[in-house]
């Protein structure tokens, strides 16, 4: 019943909301709807119970019997989520609110609820739980439509929805209900932020606790003119330690800025784009490119300057170094919400045409990377070993050549510390122009001629410690 998150629509027609009201009313507008719905199935559900039951003591028990026993004609579900349509419209309602939202962005106009979840980079199961807790606040409505679907299993008469409610309405599948319970309970939750608060004891569990926003940020969001610069004043600062990965997975911060790179312009600018619009969009459903190109070319190195830009952990993988019978454990933990950028090297152990997976688990993979906000980015040596079937799935395939002289100038520049000592007869336009080297195999043989050269206790790299670097890979220094 969630209102699925998607791509914004590119639409130059998409009308912009005149304030913050004006989006409001609609996202109460969707609200309405799907209580409506929740309620409708709760009276059909209470009247197969009434039907089937003989006496009370059945009617109290059928939360338990009725997943048991098959009713007549087609079965209910036990809870108020709709089931998945086998297809979907092509513009859906959350794409075309999106489009409105840009649009709205772009007049100047300031939307409490989508700034917020902007700041914060939300999930659209948090951004959807404040909406479901900010509702009572401008109708009662709303909470006496709370009030009854949750009288079945609370006799007290809250106005404000309990975590089950909210998982039962905002989940499709067990899958999200458990990540967005798990949402709910992270040290970075909106409880920790300030954004919610609990009105029961902590000694009740989670599912059966009630959820209420707090005055401060109720005030923000209902704002005629909300000030975005008013949020980080009643937002908590949160710490947030990397998430755990297993041994087989390695996360890290990188530091790599993009004149690191050493690419044809061109490529740098597609790189740049791809990562402004992750940037720009952090709700919006996550992206899948395939990084292709020979060994040593910067796939890495690439992925390394996007985290560093989007200024999140890069999580990564080499499906090369996996042991078959570690694969399942391995893809068990790539479903994390929290790996926000993920590498996956080597992918065509996974995705070519020989895989130690089934292909509905990875399907079913590709399509939660896809749905969540965050990039994956795919490395292969070469755009034949993925299977056609997968590569026509992935939202984008980038190339990284083999440098040309001027870009292995720059890259043995680069390997070499601008402080360091070099011999006048090394040449670097000479040996850029005779060994075509990949960026990889530069790094790799500065790095053996420097600690060459720490072993002699020189101050300066000669040419004879690059000529030992060089022979240990089986190559030879250029002549002059």
């Amino acid at each position: 019943m969630s209102n699925e998150s998607a791509a914004p629509v590119p639409n130059e027609s998409a009308a912009p909301f005149t304030d913050n009201w004006a989006y409001l009313k609609a996202e109460l507008s969707w609200l309405d709807r799907l209580l409506m719905l929740a309620v409708a199935r709760q009276r059909q559900d209470v009247k197969e119970v009434d039907r089937i039951a003989r006496h009370s003591g059945e009617r109290a028990t059928s939360h338990w019997w009725k997943g048991i026993i098959a009713l007549e004609g087609q079965s209910g579900h036990d809870d108020h989520r709709k089931p998945v349509r086998a297809t979907e419209p092509k513009v859906s309602y959350s794409q075309q609110l999106e489009a409105r939202i840009q649009a709205s962005y772009q007049q100047g106009v300031a939307l409490a609820l989508p700034l917020l979840r902007d700041q914060l980079r939300l999930s659209l199961f948090e951004k959807n739980i404040i909406l479901l807790t900010l509702a009572p606040e401008i109708n009662r409505r709303f909470g006496r439509l709370y009030s009854y679907l949750q009288r079945q299993d609370d006799d007290a008469d809250w106005d404000v929805p309990s975590v089950d409610l909210c998982l039962k309405l905002l989940c499709r599948n067990d899958r999200e209900w458990r990540q967005a319970r798990e949402k709910l309970a992270s040290p970075d939750s909106l409880i920790e932020r300030g954004v919610l608060e609990w009105l029961d004891s902590g000694e009740a569990t989670l599912l059966s606790r009630h959820l209420r926003l707090s005055d401060a940020v109720t005030a923000y969001l209902l704002a005629e003119q909300p000030n975005p610069d008013s949020l980080m004043q009643i937002i908590q600062p949160v710490e947030v330690e990397a998430a755990p990965v297993v041994d087989w997975l390695s996360q890290e911060k990188p530091t790599l800025p993009w004149r690191s790179l050493v690419l044809p312009e061109p490529l740098v600018t597609n790189l740049k784009a791809l990562t402004q619009s992750v940037k720009a969009s952090p709700h919006a459903p996550g992206r899948v490119v395939l990084l292709t190109g020979e060994p040593g070319t910067g796939k890495t190195t690439t992925a390394r300057a996007i985290a560093h830009a989007l200024h999140l952990h890069l999580t990564w993988v080499d499906l090369a170094s996996i042991p078959e019978e570690a694969a399942e454990s391995v893809f068990s933990q790539l479903y994390q919400p929290m790996l926000e950028i993920l590498l996956i090297k080597s992918a065509q152990h996974w995705f070519g045409r020989h895989t130690v997976l089934e292909t509905a688990q990875l399907q079913r993979w590709l399509q939660e990377r896809q749905s969540q906000p965050g990039l994956t980015l795919l490395t292969v040596h070469h755009l034949q070993s993925i299977k056609p079937s997968w590569r026509q799935q992935l939202d984008g395939v980038i190339t990284l050549p083999r440098p040309d002289a001027a870009a292995r100038r720059k890259l043995w520049k680069q390997a070499i510390s601008s402080d360091a000592k070099v011999e006048r007869k090394v040449r670097w336009t000479q040996v850029a122009e005779d060994l075509k080297l990949s960026g990889g195999e530069i790094a790799a043989i500065a790095t053996t001629a420097i600690s060459l050269a720490q072993s002699d206790k020189s101050p300066t790299l000669t040419l004879a410690h690059l000529q030992q670097a060089l022979a240990l890979r089986n190559l030879e220094f250029p002549k002059p």
